[in-house]
Order: structure tokens, then sequence, then C-alpha cells
């Protein structure tokens, strides 16, 4: 579970400034499978102090601004990948290390930690199965996502608060590669799901398609 922090704002609707903080706010997430313990860096300053293994997500943590080089690090200190990114003032952005061990990749996605309306939560998916193309995501009553690609994200939703049972299906198809079952979005909470795992996994493995929940606020 992601520790969170609350979106912030240099407006606050009656013409009063309000005071943001000059950095950026960065979540690390391990969505590598068999990818073991990984350590993250911004620059040359190491992010989180426990490493993370596959699943595993940390912070909001602050980042200075401008031109960051993350780079993601196995248990020996080997870099595995590298991504420049430029960070402006207040935003917010979760980095993932995604992909199989031998070809770890680290991807961004821009957050948005506006508050949902009443009774409502919000919540974006993010294909990250290596080997799976392309997937169709369905809840009881609505389509989530279509023809969701590898490493591709939706914009955040809002969604009824509730209990609901997500489908995640074959693009195309009524093929199910998974279902979640009473997944809960809560009242004006933001969240993500992402996929991981492989729809064909090696002989002898675990990581079988699936999918995660991780809140953002």
């Amino acid at each position: 579970m992601a520790f969170t922090l609350s979106s912030c704002s240099l407006d606050d609707g009656d013409n009063n400034t309000v005071n943001v903080p000059n950095v950026a706010y960065g979540l690390i997430a391990n969505a590598s499978p068999a990818s073991g313990d990984l350590s993250f860096y911004a620059d040359l300053n190491k992010i989180n102090t426990t490493p993370l293994n596959y699943t595993n997500v940390a912070g909001y943590y602050p980042f200075n601004l401008g031109e960051r080089v993350l780079t993601v690090k196995n248990a020996n200190g080997e870099t595995l990948a590298t991504k420049t990114v430029t960070l402006t003032r207040g935003e917010s952005f979760s980095a993932f290390a995604v992909n199989t061990f031998n070809n770890i990749e680290l991807v961004t996605y821009r957050d948005s930690l506006v508050y949902p309306a009443a009774n409502h939560a919000r919540v974006r998916f993010i294909n990250l199965s290596p080997d799976t193309p392309s997937v169709d995501i369905k809840g009881p009553t609505q389509n989530f996502a279509t023809n969701l690609t590898f490493k591709q994200s939706t914009e955040f939703m809002e969604v009824q608060s509730g209990s609901y049972n997500i489908n995640f299906l074959e693009a195309g198809t009524t093929t199910s590669l998974h279902q979640s079952t009473a997944v809960e979005f809560t009242a004006g909470r933001i969240y993500t799901i992402y996929t991981k795992g492989f729809r064909a996994p090696a002989t002898g493995s675990n990581d079988t398609f699936s999918a995660e929940q991780m809140r953002n606020y």
C-alpha cells in the first residue's frame, strides 16, 4: 500500500495563494516478475531504504525539481535501467520497474490527486503484463479500458464507491485472463490497478497473469 499525499494546488478557489512545497512527489513500485529486491535512485541519491520486491510499492517521496535521472539497481548494486524525467513544482508521479528481469525498464506516469466527487472514488488502469499484447477491462456495467497495450495507462476516471468484480479479457474477445472479485473503491480515495505477471508463464513459475490494486490517496 502506498503512503499518500493530498493533492497540491496553487489556488484555493478564493483567490488566495496556497503554499506548495518547491518539490515534486514520486511513488516507486516493482512490477517486474522474478526481479528480486530492487533499489531506486534519483541521480546518485537512493530513494528507498528497504529494497522493493515484486509488487512492493513505496512513496510518495519528495524529489528536487528539474531534470532527474531515475535508476533501478538489483541487490548487487548493478544498474538495470535508467530513465530521465523532468519534474515540476507540486506534481506527482509513479515510477514502475517493469518487464522481464533480463529486460527491466523504468516507466513513469503522471498522477492526478484531484479529490473525487461525493460518494465516488477515482481509478486508472495500467497494463504491465510483459507478454500480454493488449487487454479489455470491464466492470459489471461499464468498460474501464479497451485494447490497453503493454505499458499503456488509462486516464483517472471517477467510479461510484463500492465493491466491484473486474474482468480482464484478451482484447477483442470474450476470453477472460483474470477476474478480480470484490475490489473495494472507498469514497474519496484514488487508486491505480495494474496487470502483472505472464499470460504464459515459464515452466515452474507462479507469476501468472493477475492484477494489483494500489492506493494513490
